[in-house]
């Protein structure tokens, strides 16, 4: 088993989030201008080849680019990224199908496949971590308010009642549902071809929790299967 430093985790994270971030002057006049029932799609202004770029360890398989869409409604938002033909054209969202069973119905370009599916790597142990962060950032992308979770998390170190910069419930309050992670690092494992990164993250949204997120991979492949189990539960936590 191979630990990575939670420094260096945090600081790839960090980036990426910068990276994606959305400049609220994205959308033409101010939020309050827009629809705060139905909310309405716009091309975004962030390259999502840049947010890529943060991770050194991974690249789009040839012949792909990458497209970005934001959503807003009122003061919320969510944003989707797709991985596209590199010579297809660039689309507003009206002049792309719609995902009917997909959340807000985003716009997917004619050609277009997920993110993760065209993903490649060094294969090293740190091309497998940067997947599940890179996984969850672009789930994230354009996430504002209501339509962002993965934002208010923390991978952890170390125990969050440790941590100074969390105002976390002490450790006699926490009711465990399982074994104390030992160690509480991100961890990479192999088996034959299996990859697998293990994660264990605190969030304090509706509830204070200390979960377990599992990421299996195939040798040279970047999509993941993810399987979350919660640890621990602490006190109520807020709703935002």
């Amino acid at each position: 088993m191979d630990a990575f430093g939670i420094i260096r985790v945090t600081r790839l994270r960090n980036a990426a989030a910068r990276a994606r971030q959305v400049p609220d002057e994205e959308f033409p006049g101010s939020w309050d201008d827009v629809d705060e029932f139905t909310g309405s799609w716009s091309r975004s202004s962030v390259d999502p080849e840049k947010f890529l770029g943060v991770f050194k360890a991974l690249r789009l398989k040839e012949g792909f680019g990458l497209r970005a869409y934001e959503f807003r409604q009122g003061g919320n938002g969510n944003g989707v990224i797709w991985a596209v033909p590199v010579d297809a054209p660039v689309l507003e969202p009206d002049e792309c199908p719609r995902l009917d069973k997909g959340f807000l119905q985003p716009p997917k370009p004619p050609g277009a496949v997920p993110l993760m599916s065209v993903i490649e790597g060094d294969d090293s142990p740190w091309s497998y971590l940067s997947a599940s962060i890179l996984g969850r950032e672009a789930a994230e992308f354009g996430a504002v308010w209501h339509g962002s979770s993965w934002t208010e998390a923390r991978i952890l170190g170390k125990p969050p009642w440790d941590m100074a910069s969390l105002d976390a419930s002490p450790s006699e309050v926490w009711e465990w549902q399982d074994a104390v992670p030992d160690p509480w690092c991100p961890t990479y494992t192999e088996q034959d071809a299996t990859k697998v990164i293990a994660l264990h993250v605190y969030t304090c949204l509706e509830m204070e929790r200390i979960y377990r997120a599992t990421d299996t991979y195939q040798s040279g492949r970047y999509e993941c299967e993810t399987k979350v189990e919660v640890l621990s539960i602490g006190r109520g936590g807020y709703i935002h």
